[in-house]
C-alpha cells in the first residue's frame, strides 16, 4: 500500500533526487509527501476538481456565478459516484511541506492499484510532480506484482502522457479509455527513467476520472 512512509522512500531512495532537486519554485522531490484527507480540506478538494476543468469552463461564456454553481454540481456529483462506487478507495491531498499540491485517489485492488483521480493545482503542473508520483506508484505495483489501471477522457492531453509512461489501452467506451500499465512492459531503466518525464498534460497533470 502506498503510504507517505513508502512514498518517501520511493522518492529518496528508489528515484534517487536529492532534497535539492527542486521541481517548482520551492517544492522539492524529497519532501513530496501524502496526507490522507481530512474535513478540513474541502476547498482544497474543490480547488483542484475546478482546476482541471478551466479550458471547458472557458469555452461556456458563464459567468464566474454560473461557472460555480455548475462545477459545484459535478465535483459533489463526482464525489458521491466515487464513495458508491468505490467504498475502498483511499484519499490524499499532496503537499510539499506546508505547501497543499493537489489530490490523489487510489484503490488497491488484489492484481492492481486504481488509480481513480489524480490531479495537481495549475501553478504545479508540468514540473515532474506527477511523473513523480507516477513512478512511486508504477514501483509499488511492480514490487507487488501487480499492474497500475486508471481511466481517461478520449480528448484529455493526459493520455498522451500516460502512453509516454508504458500505459495501453484495454477497453473504450463513448467517453472514456481504460489504461493499464503492466510490470512485464517495463524494464527497471524505463521505471527510474519516469521521473525524467516533464511533459505533463495540462488539463489536471495526470487527471484520470471514473469509468462512463
Amino acid at each position: 500500500m502506498l503510504t507517505e512512509e513508502s512514498l518517501a522512500l520511493k522518492l529518496n531512495l528508489t528515484l534517487g533526487m536529492e532534497a535539492e532537486d527542486h521541481l517548482a519554485g520551492d517544492v522539492s522531490a524529497a519532501k513530496i509527501r501524502l496526507d490522507p484527507v481530512r474535513a478540513s480540506d474541502e476547498s482544497l478538494l474543490y480547488r483542484t476538481f475546478a482546476s482541471t476543468r478551466t479550458d471547458e469552463m472557458a469555452l461556456t461564456g458563464w459567468n464566474a456565478e454560473q461557472q460555480h454553481a455548475f462545477l459545484r454540481m459535478q465535483y459533489e456529483a463526482q464525489r458521491r459516484s466515487y464513495l458508491m462506487q468505490i467504498p475502498g478507495a483511499e484519499y490524499f491531498v499532496i503537499r510539499c511541506g506546508e505547501t497543499a499540491l493537489g489530490r490523489l485517489i487510489l484503490d488497491h485492488r488484489p492484481e492492481e492499484i486504481h488509480i481513480v483521480d489524480i490531479a495537481l493545482l495549475s501553478e504545479f503542473r508540468k514540473h515532474g510532480i506527477g511523473s513523480t508520483l507516477m513512478s512511486a506508484i508504477m514501483q509499488e505495483a511492480a514490487q507487488g506484482g501487480k499492474g497500475v489501471s486508471l481511466h481517461v477522457e478520449r480528448f484529455n492531453p493526459a493520455l498522451h502522457w500516460y502512453e509516454r509512461l508504458g500505459f495501453r489501452e484495454a477497453s473504450s467506451g463513448p467517453i472514456y479509455l481504460e489504461m493499464v500499465w503492466r510490470p512485464a512492459q517495463a524494464s527497471g531503466r524505463e521505471l527510474a527513467s519516469v521521473k525524467m518525464d516533464v511533459r505533463e498534460a495540462g488539463l489536471g497533470v495526470a487527471y484520470a476520472d471514473s469509468p462512463d
